[in-house]
């Protein structure tokens, strides 16, 4: 999958700016469809080439209004323009991509992850309690040990898998 992110990465302003091939236009949706962070970098490559345009068309607007009648006007190269959109574009393409590839990821959890996580440690406390309410009867040493090795496999990340643990042994 990295190496197919990297192609699709080199074929992005292409695809922006609606140059590639029918075939190509097709395997890059389909894989933005599918990967997060080549569409991270579609969405601010996008919006940096908006951005550069409208700088164009604002610069654009403001030449035009200028008029100095006593000062021979001086002609506007446009390339110069574009070579600094183009510069912004760069510098802003490798800071979104840097930033991209530098970030960590495994402190993240989302809000499902810990309420998994707590409603598992909850199943694990009722299963721990309940285990203990019965090894007060006579005869089940055989399930209490059975039930304690459930706890722990199933729950091991909990308090009640390592209560669980003691008591086996």
């Amino acid at each position: 999958m990295e190496k197919l992110c990297k192609n699709i990465e080199l074929m992005l302003v292409d695809y922006v700016e609606g140059q590639l091939s029918p075939g190509d236009t097709s395997t890059v949706t389909e894989h933005l469809a599918q990967c997060e962070s080549c569409r991270r970098i579609h969405d601010a490559l996008h919006k940096s080439l908006e951005l550069a345009s409208v700088i164009w068309a604002d610069t654009n607007t403001d030449i035009e209004n200028i008029r100095i009648e006593a000062i021979k006007t001086r002609k506007i190269r446009w390339p110069r323009y574009a070579a600094i959109a183009a510069s912004i574009l760069l510098v802003a393409t490798a800071s979104i991509v840097w930033h991209t590839l530098t970030r960590t990821k495994a402190n993240e959890l989302t809000f499902a992850e810990i309420e998994r996580k707590i409603t598992e440690s909850g199943n694990a406390a009722q299963l721990l309690t309940a285990t203990e309410l019965l090894a007060e009867q006579p005869d089940v040493q055989a399930l209490i040990q059975q039930q304690y090795r459930y706890i722990v496999e199933r729950y091991p990340q909990t308090s009640s898998a390592v209560k669980a643990k003691a008591k086996m042994q």
